[in-house]
């Protein structure tokens, strides 16, 4: 399974158009509880039921919003969870459930990345309008000629300056 998301250089949005909000006080802790936050929002409400299980490395990484994809000493925070303990066949479905507690909350949707609904595979890519977390939720292959699949949900934080770290006076 393969998840892509991405965030705007900082003040541009995440690439939307419009100014993002200011994090002033955003840093490693609040950037995860924030994270997880918004897992919870998509579980909570899901029937079937998943156990979320948590996967990957380290949640703080380097920032990879810079548009000149020059070395930054901002990080982020990314947090993957592949949904587990439901029918495979129900992988479509939590995504879709994902993506309607996402909206509920009043995130928006970034539609140019979004996977056809009409396939048994698809994906939903979101934002947070507040503070411009971004959130997907997707489908991985487990049996295609079945239409089987695993869900999983990522949300990435906006980019940061470690706490201790100055900021720079040119960029």
């Amino acid at each position: 399974m393969i998840t892509v998301s991405g965030c705007g250089a900082p003040g541009n949005g995440g690439g939307t158009g419009a100014p993002a909000p200011r994090l002033a006080a955003l840093d490693e802790r609040r950037a995860l509880d924030r994270a997880e936050e918004i897992i919870r929002q998509a579980v909570d409400g899901m029937s079937p039921r998943p156990t979320p299980e948590r996967m990957g490395p380290a949640p703080v990484g380097a920032c990879i919003a810079r548009d000149d994809h020059r070395p930054d000493d901002r990080v982020q925070v990314t947090v993957v969870y592949k949904l587990t303990g439901v029918p495979a066949a129900e992988a479509q479905n939590l995504v879709r459930q994902a993506r309607d507690a996402w909206l509920e909350q009043g995130h928006e949707r970034n539609t140019s990345g979004e996977v056809d609904w009409s396939t048994p595979f698809p994906a939903v890519y979101l934002r947070t309008r507040s503070d411009d977390f971004w959130m997907d939720a997707v489908t991985g292959v487990t049996d295609r000629a079945k239409g089987e699949g695993l869900a999983s949900l990522k949300v990435t934080s906006p980019c940061f300056r470690p706490t201790g770290t100055a900021s720079p006076t040119a960029g």
